[in-house]
């Protein structure tokens, strides 16, 4: 949950500050977080990721006189600069972080850290994985920092390549999990994220000046980038030297290669079944349920593994129930906390403390009125970053429970996200399924999983993390997402009277031991379910102007 930032070319030195002012946490965890910066004038550099306010980061004369960096005129004299703020509880290492020539910042979590680590130790002439990386510290396998382990991964492949590029492809096909990353080899820079764009990254391509990136669009804007200019980068691509390009091995390709297979000298998943090892085409439909049930485990041991306590946002929904259930009936020593959002009587309200209670789960609830909503716009606005009802909406609701899931000293929370995608969950499949073949439905599915990105994905990350907390999301696994768009859309969606869709998913549902009700229940969004979109039109928005209001924050 780091908040990075970057620019090259002739850019103003104190738009670094800037960038990172912009980004600095406004809740509680502002009080533990802390900064780093990294500038650079052909390997010249200053550098520090030690413990210090922002604030202190203050570009004037004497800073750079004291470190031989001034020249004799006031303009512009840094190549590169690169800036981080985290959470200080939440890293035992700092960003940026400097190895050999390599400078790294970085955002997310790898779930297959150790098997990188084994493969390193395996693979190293010296036999020794470099877990001290600007630090004092010593750590077992378990305790090391997902960065210290990208950036020693990318260095193993730069040092065999002589070639940034062609480690970053190399390192992103091995790396299992949700992240965006930034990495400068003293002449090269090169940004990336993961395949299905959970964690955002944005960027802004001058060719005249200067080139700008950051994990949230507010730090391009506080240095007078227009919102219009500002391009997401695509999931799963690399921004080299600012020049785009694309990967080979996407989730939703036929001949996807899983992450499940690359270690398999030095991994943990003992008596896993080889993922590429089967033809859905000669799956009969109980073989399929079943494959998919046991990716899904699979997916939620991987984002829980290592916490003692966890969140679960829950609407009370067949995708939170499945995901509650499983993880109830699985992990007995898991300290694992339900948050659910609503005006009182709402539906997600009703079927969460129904089956909270049968399955005795601790259920943690809001009770929503104008008031909060109200007081909750600005604050998802600024989260979300642009004016789009919808999107307010739903974030809201994840907003009011990330923020309950804080004060309860939850650091990770999982969520249903991606479940409607994979398996035609919207109402407008089934119209598709009426109007088109099924050939059309499963392009249409694909689709919304490659821009997912763009819809949901970087809008539940960001207002998950404006309250501290990592989203994690179980449905969004790399190797789950590949299986799903494989599995035949009659297995999804019935028949042309199938209002209810998510054929597999309910049926697992009744498998694991969920009450019928809950299994079947209608799809109700999470802005209609949770009450809160009635709110939003009928009162709280009445004499607000939504654009008004973005552009207030971005101004300012």
């Amino acid at each position: 949950m780091v908040r990075i930032v970057g620019l090259s070319g002739l850019f103003n030195e104190n738009n670094l500050s800037l960038m990172l002012n912009s980004l600095k946490y406004t809740n509680e965890i502002s009080k533990n977080s802390s900064s780093g910066i990294f500038l650079s004038i052909y390997n010249n550099i200053i550098y520090n990721n030690k413990l210090c306010d922002i604030n202190s980061i203050i570009f004037n004369n004497n800073y750079y006189k004291d470190n031989k960096l001034k020249n004799n005129n006031n303009s512009s004299h840094f190549n590169i600069a690169l800036g981080s703020i985290f959470p200080i509880n939440h890293d035992n290492s700092l960003q940026p972080i400097r190895y050999k020539n390599l400078t790294l910042i970085f955002n997310g979590t790898i779930y297959n850290s150790s098997d990188i680590v084994k493969f390193l130790k395996k693979t190293n002439s010296n036999n020794n994985f470099n877990s001290n990386i600007n630090s004092s510290n010593n750590f077992n396998n378990n305790d090391i920092e997902d960065d210290l382990i990208v950036v020693n991964l990318l260095w193993n492949y730069f040092d065999q390549y002589s070639d940034l590029k062609k480690a970053v492809f190399k390192v992103n096909e091995l790396l299992d999990g949700e992240y965006a990353y930034a990495i400068f080899d003293g002449e090269n820079l090169a940004i990336s994220r993961d395949k299905l764009g959970i964690i955002p990254i944005y960027y802004y391509i001058n060719s005249s000046f200067y080139n700008v990136f950051a994990s949230e669009k507010k730090a391009l804007w506080k240095i007078g980038i227009d919102d219009s200019d500002i391009c997401s980068l695509q999931p799963g691509h690399i921004l080299y030297n600012w020049e785009l390009f694309s990967p080979e091995n996407r989730p939703w390709d036929k001949n996807y290669i899983s992450k499940l297979n690359i270690f398999d000298k030095f991994n943990d998943y003992n008596n896993y079944i080889n993922f590429n090892n089967y033809d859905i085409n000669e799956m009969n439909y109980n073989k399929i349920k079943e494959k998919l049930l046991e990716l899904l485990i699979f997916s939620i041991n991987k984002r829980i593994n290592g916490l003692d306590k966890v969140g679960l946002i829950f609407s009370g929904g067949v995708d939170s129930a499945i995901l509650a259930n499983l993880l109830n009936k699985n992990y007995d020593n898991l300290d694992l906390n339900l948050y659910t959002v609503g005006v009182e009587n709402s539906q997600d309200l009703k079927y969460s403390r129904k089956i909270a209670k049968k399955h005795d789960l601790s259920l943690k609830t809001m009770i929503i009125n104008e008031k909060l909503v109200k007081e909750s716009l600005n604050p998802v606005l600024e989260a979300i970053e642009e004016p789009n009802l919808m999107k307010i909406g739903v974030g809201m609701t994840l907003y009011l429970a990330t923020k309950m899931a804080f004060d309860d000293d939850v650091s990770a929370v999982l969520a249903g996200q991606g479940a409607d995608e994979l398996f035609g969950g919207y109402n407008r499949y089934l119209n598709s399924f009426n109007e088109k073949n099924s050939k059309y439905i499963e392009l249409e599915l694909i689709n919304d999983i490659k821009n997912g990105y763009k819809v949901n994905f970087e809008r539940d990350n960001k207002i998950a993390n404006s309250n501290g907390v990592e989203l994690r999301v179980p449905y969004l696994d790399e190797t789950l997402v590949n299986f799903s768009l494989k599995i035949p859309i009659q297995y999804k969606i019935q028949s042309n009277e199938d209002k209810l869709r998510k054929k597999i998913l309910r049926d697992i549902a009744l498998d694991i031991g969920l009450d019928e009700e809950i299994a079947m229940r209608p799809k109700k969004a999470a802005q209609y379910g949770s009450g809160i979109h009635k709110i939003l039109i009928k009162k709280v928005l009445k004499d607000i102007n939504l654009d008004l209001e973005m552009n207030k924050i971005i101004n300012k």
